[in-house]
């Protein structure tokens, strides 16, 4: 089977790590002799790539994961650039898996974008969200169910290890800084998180050096604000691992102590590992993920008054019971292994038939 695959593929690390996890997912339960990659932030899927390119080359095409359906400056209402009325023309079958609704809380669909997903889950021989109240965001909104399966992220490691590049404990502080007015409400709300943030740092590099690992460039000025002056602390070169060297950053995730995360990305990734993570609620797919995975005792909400405070609590919940943690990890990506392959022996049943 020749497979196209169009994902995100030019701002966001934790974008590549989905595509990893999902071409992971394809090699092991379909029998692929090829898969080639499109950006579907770029690619337009206009009617001759369709049927020159789609239609001749490939046998299936596979739209996902990630935060895709998002954007309500897109032509679509999401990230699929095509046509509503050429998605009938695609004649090989596709599959939308395990994509995020990524609206913000204040923000809703535009209508547009509503008919174009309807119509595209009227021709898609399988449409899956990820499992982070993607689903009953989407059904409320659009009025669509999906099939809700494990972010593919879940999966960038397949029981794979990499080599621990520190000798030394380390936590990854990962923090976002895109979008800032709707993470954080305003700047000066920003700046005090940061103040917080630094308060963190200072006392976590006492016993562990600080790994702060951004996703996108914007949050780069983030990191370097929030560690500026204070020691046993780096930013790991986002220049080198965006994007072509993504799958080599994974292992920082995979061998640290634990992680402080404020993206999607940064909570799948840890927990895919068994590394610890405490999610900084900042979206509602973070709260959505760890109500999924039982794991709420572990986020903390960033424009809460009482934020250090929580976040000083989690930090010792975690030290404290940080065996237990793996333990219940291990289980939760067992379970969610089955998950998968269940969702894949569906997709495979329906592609054959």
């Amino acid at each position: 089977m020749k497979i196209l695959h169009t994902y995100c593929l030019n701002y966001n690390l934790g974008d590549y790590y989905l595509g990893i996890g999902v071409k992971n997912l394809l090699r092991k339960y379909l029998d692929v002799s090829l898969i080639a990659e499109t950006n579907i932030q770029g690619r337009e899927f206009n009617t001759y790539y369709i049927n020159e390119v789609v239609n001749k080359r490939f046998d299936l095409l596979v739209i996902g994961g990630g935060g895709i359906i998002h954007g309500s400056h897109w032509p679509n209402g999401w990230f699929w650039l095509i046509d509503r009325d050429f998605i009938k023309q695609i004649r090989i079958p596709f599959i939308v898996y395990g994509v995020g609704y990524n609206y913000w809380e204040d923000e809703s669909i535009p209508d547009r974008g509503i008919v174009h997903l309807k119509e595209t889950y009227k021709y898609s021989a399988s449409f899956s969200v990820r499992n982070d109240g993607s689903g009953k965001r989407i059904q409320q909104q659009i009025g669509i169910s999906p099939k809700i399966v494990p972010d593919p992220g879940f999966h960038v490691n397949l029981g794979r290890s990499q080599t621990r590049g520190i000798d030394k404990p380390y936590v990854i502080i990962q923090l976002a800084n895109d979008k800032p007015l709707n993470r954080f409400g305003s700047l000066v709300k920003r700046e005090n998180f940061i103040q917080e943030m630094r308060i963190i740092a200072s006392s976590l590099s006492l016993s562990y050096k600080l790994i702060f690992a951004p996703h996108v460039y914007e949050d780069v000025w983030l990191s370097q604000e929030i560690s500026k002056g204070i020691d046993n602390t780096e930013i790991w070169d986002f220049s080198y691992f965006a994007f072509d060297h993504a799958y080599e950053s994974l292992a920082y995730y995979e061998h640290a102590e634990f992680v402080i995360a404020m993206r999607g990305h940064g909570q799948i990734v840890p927990i895919a590992f068994n590394t610890p993570v405490i999610a900084l609620e900042n979206h509602p797919k973070h709260r959505g993920l760890m109500e999924e995975l039982n794991l709420l005792e572990y986020i903390v909400k960033i424009d809460d008054n009482s934020f250090l405070s929580d976040l000083k609590k989690t930090i010792h919940h975690v030290e404290k019971d940080k065996a237990l943690i793996i333990e219940k990890y291990s289980n939760i990506n067992t379970e969610l292994t089955e998950r998968s392959e269940q969702a894949f022996r569906e997709l495979v049943t329906g592609l054959n038939g």
